[in-house]
């Protein structure tokens, strides 16, 4: 049975390898199914510059306050201001969810036991081996849709198996279904069950893909376009190819090009990354990517979104975060319908092109309010700190020994940013509703000197990128990361250098094209 993953939720090796057994013996029947449903080659996470770690001044202090301090400064990151249009950047709110779909592709840490409680006042970093022999990868680390092609996904025959909406019976707003969807509108889904982290889980290669609305109907996208190319190639192999292609130019030229330095991206796809190096043994993927780098996805969330003609800013219902949330849990809270309730049917049109009201946030150094009070399965709310998204993050790279952001910046031959600069991005950020403000946090702590990762990333697109895109390091770290992992893969475009999108589209291949060709766009 399909079982969901909360949001930044990690699972034991034992509990990965007790879900691959109970999924191989329920396919066993299945011809050819003991060829997917061997163990996974479990892949490695490590450090991109091990180097640092043997000096302490590259790292935050190991002293008892600073839990303390990077709580201080995780509660200071809450953006109460809400979505107006000068809090936006230019890049699209699609790339936000797509960004999430990509690291889900890349991405599934198991732990060989429980890891420490990150808001135990006395966390401590790990031991450096212990973070190597414990940290594992679950999927294949390069952009090949294993996400989406991976048990416990169903086919039939060479299609992907797609889910159904349920009928509302009112086709008034906001129960009305979008004009002109059909039915096949939802991800294939398990029955009713008590248990909310099963209830109607989505059967899909990533059960994190269920995890909000939009995303969810983003994956469903790529399951449709498969199976279209199946209409034309009338084979499994050659729709995936295809597929995988495509995804790649996606990451590179609307992913990369929108949300860093098109200068960066440029420079890594001519000369290739110069620090991560892909085929080089053993394969890892990089901790400072992994677990601060890449979370700068988190700034870009809104508060709401224009989802659909029910659920839009202009209606009065916009599409919360907790709503777009609530209608993929499926757990009952607002209706009882056994899949997507049709009325909740994303209009991807409001998501691209030239839409104002659906622009991700400015990436900067705060966080949609809804992000500090992340829900559980059953629509709760996190106990205390846990439901703060930003105190996690700081607190994970802490125990998980991340460099600072000076060090890492000048590791990679680029100019860090000065105390006074970090400041200078604090300073910008009105406090809180009964908060210290952040620059008081960061003078008092000594983070403006000695500059947690995950935060220095996001102050550095302030500061350069002028909240529209990330900075130096930021660029440098993302685009090296994922275009190697492209030269990677398999079925890589970087390794054929005649490759051309052979998709319907207009001059230059988007993800709009993507959502065309699935059907899922007019």
């Amino acid at each position: 049975m399909a079982r969901r993953l909360a949001h930044g939720q990690s699972l034991t090796v034992q509990q990965f390898d007790e879900a691959r057994e109970g999924l191989a013996e329920r396919v066993a029947d299945v011809p050819f199914a003991f060829a997917i449903a061997q163990p996974v080659d479990l892949k490695d996470f490590d450090f991109l510059f091990p180097d640092l770690q043997t000096d302490p001044a590259n790292l935050l202090p190991e002293d008892p306050s600073t839990p303390a301090n990077l709580v201080r400064l995780g509660k200071t990151m809450i953006d109460d201001a809400g979505n107006d249009a000068a809090g936006d950047s230019d890049v699209s709110a699609l790339m936000t969810y797509f960004g999430q779909f990509i690291d889900h592709d890349i991405t599934l840490e198991l732990a060989s036991a429980d890891l420490p409680t990150l808001t135990d006042p006395a966390l401590a970093p790990l031991p450096l081996d212990q973070i190597r022999d414990s940290l594992k990868n679950a999927r294949s680390a390069t952009l090949d849709l294993d996400s989406v092609y991976d048990l416990p996904a169903p086919r039939d025959g060479d299609k992907m198996v797609v889910g159904t909406v349920s009928p509302t019976n009112n086709p008034n707003p906001p129960l009305g279904r979008p004009p002109g969807k059909d039915d096949f509108n939802d991800l294939p889904r398990g029955p009713r069950t008590e248990d909310p982290a099963t209830d109607r889980a989505a059967n899909i290669g990533d059960p994190r893909n269920d995890e909000n609305t939009i995303v969810a109907q983003l994956h469903l996208a790529f399951l449709r376009a498969h199976n279209r190319l199946v209409d034309v190639w009338h084979s499994f192999t050659e729709p995936r190819r295809v597929m995988r292609q495509h995804y790649q130019y996606l990451v590179i030229h609307e992913f990369l090009m929108q949300v860093a330095d098109k200068k960066i991206v440029k420079d890594i796809l001519r000369d290739g990354p110069q620090h991560f190096k892909p085929f080089e043994e053993p394969f890892f993927m990089p901790l400072e990517f992994a677990v601060a780098g890449y979370r700068f996805g988190h700034t870009m969330v809104r508060s709401d979104y224009n989802f659909n003609v029910n659920f839009n800013t202009n209606s009065g219902i916009p599409a919360t975060i907790d709503l777009l949330f609530t209608f993929t849990a499926l757990t009952g809270q607002l209706g009882d319908f056994p899949t997507l309730p049709e009325n909740w049917i994303i209009e991807w049109e409001n998501f691209v092109g030239n839409n104002p009201g659906n622009k991700a946030r400015k990436f900067d150094t705060r966080l949609a309010n809804p992000l500090f009070r992340l829900r559980k399965f059953d629509g709760t709310v996190e106990v205390g700190l846990g439901a703060m998204l930003a105190v996690r993050n700081l607190l994970r790279g802490y125990l998980l020994r991340m460099p600072t952001g000076q060090a890492l910046a000048t590791a990679m031959n680029i100019t860090p940013l000065t105390a006074a600069e970090i400041e200078e991005v604090a300073a910008a950020v009105p406090p809180a509703a009964g908060q210290e403000s952040q620059l008081d946090v960061i003078r008092s702590s000594g983070f403006a000197e000695r500059t947690p990762l995950w935060y220095y990333i996001l102050a550095e697109a302030a500061f350069h990128g002028k909240g529209k895109h990330l900075g130096p390091l930021g660029s440098t770290l993302v685009a090296e990361v994922l275009i190697g992992l492209i030269q990677k893969s398999e079925n890589s475009i970087l390794r054929n250098r005649l490759w051309e999108p052979t998709l319907p589209h207009n001059g230059k291949f988007t993800i709009e094209d993507l959502l065309r060709f699935a059907g899922v766009l007019p």
